[in-house]
């Protein structure tokens, strides 16, 4: 956090007492790190925002910054004053091109943001984090606050109150039974949902009446919007799916066929293909949708969407543009769509293996009993993170669409280390080696006690992937490392089938790459738990926990247990600022890229409202085209 001459209390008196206006008591936390769900959350300790809020306050942007070339991509957020159809349907068909296709329409069944992307255009939270970081109502009534008591201030519950009238896609009624099963199925352990982090630190659920419930923490926590908000959130019915609760979780037919109360409801899925969707003539929203169909495709390229937006105009949308900046820039001058490049949350980050992925050991790969011959010792990783080269790889291929990335979280800024640097110096790299043991032999190639140092790379199809590997594989063969590269079909590597040895929850490489993202700004301890000793996935768990490197650290676990219970905004800050330094001193992880959203429209789309927390398509039934 920067310094500053004031406190938080002393601003909330001065609010309070009427000095500083609603909008200058946000513009100075937003300044100072803070993120919106906290702000609020402060807003509602000081009394009702209603009283002061500023006249004509409230959300007037998506969020998005507009693309260098165009100057404009044109969204509308939540709260700003927005097109209103006369009826609901009558935008024909809204054409989406997701490069990565989905292939389960179950949100709690993967862990890829391909298929939570393709589940909520069916499937819905109680309420979503837009670009600013506001808590927005969707299957809730209201957003919980401290001012209403539906919001405890010491962190130990949140009161929701669900939305009266809204009807599953098969004409049942939407009830608060529905979310109790939700967090149930997603704690069951032989379900093994992928968003059970998001869920493990509830105790209890109570069913206060019809609509509403209390949802009591089992440790006090600042991040009560884990559960039941943005991607991670959404709702399942529990009539249908509570036959398939535990091992028939993972083949369940309602996985590939989504009964939700969404804005649109599922026509056709061809898994790897294409989603079909109709429009749900029941929505709970009066006019919406806009659009009285949606198709999403899969598969292809990112360049590809980016042309068949940009340039031929043959789709709506386009989302993820992983593309060197260049290629970008000139199919925009095509100029059927636009670009946005907007305030981003993915990290595309290094992976090194801490077990052994070429030995087997009771049947399994990448076994605990067996660490990894050379990334079990710190200089050699240490060795490794100063030889990639992060600021040709960012100028090279990302541009403005990214930033060198020196921390697992650089969003918001009140969670990174001061003062933080990275290096690349590969004489520094080769005598941490030479240190370590590893000596080039004949072969020039590192070896020690019989052992050479070869590594396996591995990623998603992508060209900007594959030239960041290029770069990578240079620098290590100079240091004596013999690199064998590996691509997987996007579809593959990020899926979430357990019999798949080639995606990236199996990690059977030594090093792999992509991009981690987070549900929403304070959602620390779910990305967190990503390097816990007790989420390492393995064959016991059906590789459905989070730690896929296999770092086992004690003092990173106590760092974590810290920050998770602290419940000062100031102080929590601080404890998780010790957990990302901590990652960085380990090499748990190598950050690369602070990736910015990247996503193309064509020129007529409008009702975006594009955020870095949330789905591309989170606001999906307010999107409209411009007459």
């Amino acid at each position: 956090m920067s310094d500053r001459d004031w406190t938080v209390a002393d601003l909330m008196d001065d609010y309070q007492a009427g000095r500083v206006s609603r909008r200058g008591f946000v513009r100075t936390l937003v300044g100072a790190g803070f993120s919106m769900p906290l702000i609020v959350g402060l807003l509602s300790a000081c009394g009702s925002d209603e009283k002061k809020s500023d006249s004509g306050s409230g959300t007037s942007g998506s969020g998005v910054r507009p693309s260098p070339v165009t100057g404009g991509f044109a969204t509308q957020a939540p709260g700003a004053a927005a097109f209103t159809p006369a009826k609901r349907g009558e935008g024909g068909t809204l054409k989406l091109l997701w490069w990565q296709a989905p292939s389960i329409l179950n949100p709690h069944q993967s862990s890829g943001t391909k298929d939570r992307d393709g589940s909520r255009i069916f499937y819905e939270p109680l309420a979503a984090i837009d670009a600013e970081g506001n808590v927005v109502p969707i299957l809730a009534a209201e957003v919980p606050s401290v001012d209403k008591g539906t919001l405890d201030k010491s962190g130990k519950f949140v009161t929701w109150k669900i939305k009266k009238g809204v009807t599953w896609h098969d004409g049942q009624p939407f009830t608060v039974d529905d979310v109790i099963f939700t967090w149930k199925y997603a704690v069951d352990a032989d379900t093994a949902a992928l968003t059970v982090g998001s869920y493990q630190n509830i105790e209890s659920i109570d069913k206060v009446d019809d609509s509403t419930i209390k949802v009591n923490f089992k440790t006090a926590t600042l991040e009560w919007t884990a559960p039941f908000v943005s991607s991670a959130g959404q709702i399942l019915p529990k009539h249908v799916f509570e036959k398939y609760l535990g091992k028939e979780a993972k083949s369940a037919p309602p996985n590939l066929k989504p009964v939700g109360t969404g804005p649109f409801k599922i026509n056709d899925f061809k898994p790897n293909d294409i989603i079909i969707a109709d429009m749900n003539d029941k929505y709970h929203v009066e006019n919406w949708p806009y659009f009285n169909k949606v198709e999403m495709k899969g598969g292809g390229d990112a360049p590809g969407a980016a042309r068949a937006v940009l340039q031929t105009g043959e789709y709506d949308y386009a989302w993820n543009l992983q593309v060197e900046y260049s290629v970008l820039q000139q199919l925009e001058k095509g100029g059927a769509g636009v670009l946005a490049i907007g305030p981003g949350s993915g990290i595309e980050h290094l992976q090194l293996n801490y077990t052994d992925p070429n030995k087997e050991v009771d049947g399994e790969k990448a076994s605990l009993k067996a660490p990894h011959p050379f990334f079990a010792d710190l200089k050699v990783r240490q060795a490794f993170q100063l030889a990639i080269n992060r600021k040709v790889i960012v100028e090279q291929l990302y541009g403005p669409t990214g930033d060198v990335a020196i921390y697992y979280f650089y969003n918001p800024k009140r969670y990174v280390p001061d003062g933080g640097k990275w290096e690349f110096n590969l004489q520094k790299a080769g005598q941490l080696l030479d240190e370590a043991g590893w000596k080039k032999g004949g072969s020039g190639t590192r070896e020690k006690d019989g052992v050479k140092m070869k590594v396996l790379y591995q990623t998603s199809v992508n060209t900007v992937r594959q030239n960041m590997q290029a770069v990578i594989k240079k620098d290590l063969e100079s240091l004596g490392v013999e690199v064998e590269l590996k691509s997987v079909i996007a579809d593959v590597f990020f899926g979430a089938d357990p019999a798949n040895p080639d995606n990236f929850p199996h990690f059977y490489a030594d090093m792999q790459s992509y991009t981690a993202t987070r549900s929403g700004p304070d959602d620390l301890a779910t990305a967190m738990k990503t390097y816990l000793s007790s989420e390492i996935k393995q064959k016991a768990n059906n590789w459905s926990k989070l730690n896929s490197t296999r770092y086992n650290s004690k003092e990173f676990d106590a760092l974590f247990e810290a920050a998770v219970k602290e419940l000062d905004p100031t102080k929590a800050a601080e404890a998780w600022k010790k957990c990302n330094q901590k990652l960085i001193d380990d090499v748990a992880v190598i950050p690369i890229v602070a990736r910015n959203n990247v996503a193309a429209a064509k020129k007529d789309l409008r009702g975006m409202g594009l955020s870095p927390w949330d789905s591309d398509v989170w606001n999906i039934a307010k999107w409209y085209r411009q007459k």
